[in-house]
């Protein structure tokens, strides 16, 4: 003989055992005992949180004979009602009594007289599944009921009801059940039934539900005959292709350190171990989520997730990377719908954490405080704390005027192809030559006019002998996330103190972060390369070759770029004064100053 199961075994029987839903619980409870209970009710939600065991009780207490501790379960009426055997609760299910003449029929037998109890029930399940005739039917009756019938809709789609349906019942919405009031009725649940619950694996098959209580007890019932009888995280994990909070944090430090090798071995191996990837993309939005929550509060009580020491760790990176990585994982989770390999959308995605500051503007960056930048250093000096790109800008000429133009100063920067579409030659070499302009502080030029200072000085030779060493470089194991970010670009030209590189637009910003630059720099200098890096975008490179070619046939190639090696910023402390800054504060007409004494 089969076993019944857990949800049937464990549904409510009092309003005290209803999980989750005490607003309706103390409303249906308070008309019960001032003897004010409606003609018709609607109960509305998401599956499995108690519709139908509400509707029961409400059925089952209203013909109690104990009305101020109803249901009694007790008494005649609450014994029959519990074994199914009540005459005068009717149970119906929308879904397949969908006809109109199975509602005329509930019609004509509603005007009968109970039978055993006071009221007449008629439950109504999947109430939305009505046929238009059958539900028009229906609501004349629901307008005016004879005096002793209640009715009791549900459904999940309330919708898909006739408002004029909706308007003549008291409606209740039945929300989801919160994931920690889950976990601790599993875990009272398998107390009683004598099997082991990790409280950890509870929470996880509690995220599972979705709020759903009936969903809840189903997985663990499927959970109890996978683990026999012991039912640990590892348990859950297995049984439903979820990736452990462990292998998460391990993701995304590979993602963090930019080592391409390892993010993708997990991948693969999150894909052979059948990991559920739509699963696990909430899940790191969650454990990020963690991150900036604990960067914010310091407070372990909200994390969700993460453990406090995962969250500290996490909550390192600025803030605006991890939201940035949030929105890479979003647009990964609408790609979802309609890809055919997730695997390969969440492998694009990973690719894209890997550069998270690509994910946002030139002038949102700017905005961000504490914000890394890059830039190109201006004619003018720059201030030592200022984070400045350490090859100085390249000379240029100046811009000839165009017909109906007020002549220009030949201080006047010149108008470079990303701006104006061309620029216009020199009319003698002798000319001196100015800076070009620079997009913006926080932004490095990347110019064709900024790269030829670079071009220029490059060489086949100098190129032909970088190669061999950089691809030796690349040719061993991964041994950190500089090895891992050159092996994403394509060397272009090289001299005697600078290498150029070629990539994607992501690559490029993650090449142009000072620490990220100057890391590349000591990599390759302990490694046998002293040399600069640049780094820009192939059409970026092409247009720059094309300005290279245009000038060399006119004899107009600026003098070549003075390459710095980049250094590590050097960190100043400004001493406080105390005293005046209370008089900058007060004015020093307002302030004297007493010296302390004894």
């Amino acid at each position: 003989m089969s076993s019944i199961a857990l949800y049937q075994k464990y549904r409510s029987q009092t309003f005290d055992e209803l999980v989750g839903q005490k607003y309706v619980v103390q409303a249906i409870r308070n008309a019960v005992k001032e003897n004010r209970v409606g003609h018709a009710y609607l109960f509305c939600g998401p599956r499995g949180t108690g519709k139908t065991s509400m509707a029961r009780l409400l059925a089952r207490a209203v013909n109690c004979a104990d009305p101020d501790h109803a249901p009694c379960n007790e008494c005649e009426n609450c014994r029959a009602a519990i074994e199914g055997t009540h005459p005068d609760i009717i149970e119906i299910n929308a879904a397949n009594e969908t006809h109109v003449e199975d509602i005329r029929d509930l019609i004509e037998r509603a005007r009968l007289s109970p039978m055993m109890g006071k009221h007449k029930i008629y439950i109504i399940d999947e109430v939305h599944q009505l046929s238009s005739s059958a539900a028009s039917a229906l609501l004349k009756t629901l307008e005016e009921p004879p005096e002793h019938v209640i009715f009791i809709l549900a459904t999940t789609d309330p919708q898909k009801l006739l408002k004029t349906i909706i308007s003549r019942c008291q409606r209740f919405d039945f929300s989801k059940v919160d994931t920690p009031e889950i976990q601790t009725h599993l875990l009272m649940i398998a107390g009683q039934e004598g099997f082991t619950l990790e409280p950890e694996a509870a929470r996880k098959i509690a995220e599972l539900a979705d709020g759903g209580m009936r969903d809840s007890l189903s997985i663990l019932e499927q959970a109890r005959a996978y683990g026999n009888g012991i039912i640990s995280e590892q348990v859950i994990d297995s049984i439903f292709g979820l990736a452990s909070l462990s292998e998460q944090i391990e993701l995304l430090n590979g993602i963090f350190a930019r080592d391409l090798e390892s993010v993708l071995t997990r991948i693969r191996s999150c894909e052979s171990h059948g990991t559920d990837l739509r699963r696990l993309t909430e899940d790191l939005i969650s454990d990020l989520k963690d991150g900036i929550i604990y960067q914010y509060t310091k407070n372990a009580a909200y994390l969700h997730m993460l453990k406090e020491e995962q969250a500290i760790k996490l909550s390192e990176h600025p803030v605006s990377e991890l939201l940035s990585m949030i929105d890479v994982l979003m647009k990964a989770q609408e790609r979802y719908r309609t890809a055919r390999s997730v695997t390969s959308i969440f492998e694009i995605a990973c690719l894209e954490l890997m550069n998270p500051d690509a994910q946002l503007s030139a002038a949102e960056i700017r905005k961000q405080p504490g914000q890394n930048t890059v830039s190109v250093p201006s004619a003018k000096p720059t201030a030592p704390s200022e984070k400045t790109w350490s090859t100085p800008a390249v000379s240029a000429v100046r811009k000839e005027a165009s017909p109906g133009e007020p002549a220009t100063k030949q201080s006047e920067p010149l108008r470079t192809v990303s701006d104006a579409g061309k620029t216009e030659p020199l009319k003698t070499p002798s000319q001196p030559a100015a800076e070009p302009t620079i997009r913006a502080a926080a932004e490095k030029d990347r110019s064709p006019l900024a790269v030829l200072g670079l071009l220029v000085q490059c060489s086949k030779s100098e190129k032909a002998a970088a190669e061999p060493l950089l691809a030796g470089l690349l040719a061993g194991p991964v041994l950190n996330r500089y090895n891992a970010g050159l092996r994403q670009m394509k060397l272009r030209a090289a001299g005697k103190d600078i290498l150029l590189f070629t990539g994607s637009e992501a690559a490029v910003h993650m090449f142009e972060e000072p620490e990220f630059e100057l890391g590349i720099y000591t990599y390759l200098k302990e490694s046998g390369i002293d040399k600069a890096v640049a780094a820009v975008t192939e059409e970026e490179y092409r247009a720059a070759v094309d300005e290279f070619r245009s000038r060399s046939r006119s004899g107009t190639l600026p003098e070549p770029s003075v390459i710095q090696r980049p250094q590590a910023a050097e960190k100043t402390e400004e001493k406080y004064d105390t005293e005046q800054a209370v008089l900058d504060l007060f004015g020093k007409e307002n302030v004297e100053i007493i010296d302390g004494g004894e």
